[in-house]
């Protein structure tokens, strides 16, 4: 539960706090109270360690510097920050224009780091918790909200080169994606996200995705790789877009990359949404597994669609919670090669329907469409 925000703008007295404090080498404790930053956003130093005891409120927009509550604002790499929750939580104000993009926490240009217990609370329209550019870092019991349901309020977004990040028990509601893994402009320009592995989640997004993989045209030769998602719930809560999970390399063109994605133990529901199309789609990606999965839901398209993927190894269960959908395509492969799927189809209820098995160590020359091959 989040306090009233204050009338009176409290960025720089808790930016002096933070600086006497890392100053110190002592703790900073964010008062209770909702904690007004009307003028910029705060920014952490080296060895910072913090504690959310009270709310910090977003209630600048774009024209005044850092979007986010509280991050990097040095312009260069600091290290060994310390985060943790204790009731308090990182805010959007509601007083912004429209068009006014909000941040929660910014982990950006950090080398080894921890937040533990953290939560954000919307309406934040943009990232409930951004990791950018950084490494070495641990997450545990994360409650984020970002609370719009537009682009751009992502839960919980990686972003650019990052590396070596583990964490678990992580709750997302969010209005865009849920779970982001991007490198999609100039500041992730040829950048290496790798060895990332978050377990037991939950991950709800209003619209868009609940897990999402991107490279976009204005990276260089960005590659997303080695990350691995075990124990996930996800769903879309209400469209009227969205697609579970997707995976989409624009930047191949240039030689961007995403490899060696494991998503294990999940089990992902098209909710709501009415968009049509698959429950999970993937472009131009390799080495990708998804083991013990259920799908559920698919909007009038596939449950996979895979084009140009290699290395796609598949099992798990596919649930048609809509009623009347062919079942002659509920995977399709467009030149696709190297690829294993075996998945029990199920209807609503359910009660099995029948199975579904494609492999092929080759290269598929056109597009397949796989439906029930199988009791």
């Amino acid at each position: 539960m989040t306090s009233p925000m204050g009338s009176a703008d409290m960025t720089a007295t808790l930016q002096a706090a933070l600086d006497a404090a890392a100053a110190a080498h002592r703790t900073c404790t964010i008062p209770v109270g909702g904690n007004r930053l009307s003028s910029t956003g705060l920014g952490y130093s080296s060895n910072a360690r913090i504690v959310m005891a009270g709310d910090l409120y977003n209630d600048h927009g774009p024209s005044v510097g850092t979007l986010h509550c509280l991050t990097n604002r040095t312009g260069g790499r600091l290290s060994n920050v310390t985060i943790t929750g204790a009731g308090g939580a990182f805010v959007g104000a509601a007083s912004g224009s429209d068009g006014v993009t909000r941040k929660g926490l910014g982990i950006v240009g950090t080398d080894g780091f921890t937040v533990v217990g953290v939560q954000t609370a919307g309406p934040l329209t943009g990232f409930g918790m951004e990791i950018k550019n950084s490494a070495g870092g641990y997450l545990n019991g994360l409650v984020l909200n970002s609370g719009v349901n537009m682009p751009g309020a992502d839960g919980l977004h990686f972003f650019g080169a990052c590396s070596r990040v583990t964490g678990s028990n992580i709750a997302v509601q969010s209005g865009d994606d849920a779970l982001s893994f991007t490198s999609e402009n100039q500041e992730s320009l040829n950048a290496l996200m790798e060895r990332i592995t978050l377990t037991t989640m939950t991950l709800d997004s209003d619209a868009f995705s609940c897990i999402k993989f991107y490279t976009g045209t204005a990276t260089g030769q960005a590659t997303i790789r080695n990350v691995t998602l075990i124990g996930i719930r996800g769903r879309i809560t209400q469209g009227p877009t969205g697609c579970p999970l997707m995976m989409r390399n624009d930047g191949v063109a240039q030689g961007c990359v995403i490899d060696g994605i494991t998503i294990a133990n999940a089990d992902l529901d098209f909710g709501a949404a009415t968009q049509d199309g698959p429950t999970a789609y993937l472009t131009d990606c390799g080495n990708v597994t998804l083991r013990n999965v259920t799908l559920r839901g698919r909007r009038n398209g596939q449950f996979i669609r895979a084009v140009r993927c290699t290395g796609l190894h598949v099992t798990g269960e596919v649930w048609d919670t809509i009623g009347g959908n062919s079942m002659t395509d509920l995977v399709q492969l467009e030149q696709c090669g190297n690829y294993d799927i075996d998945l029990v189809v199920r209807s609503a209820t359910g009660a099995r329907i029948g199975s579904l098995r494609a492999v092929n160590a080759g290269t598929d020359a056109a597009i397949r469409y796989i439906g029930v091959t199988g009791s």
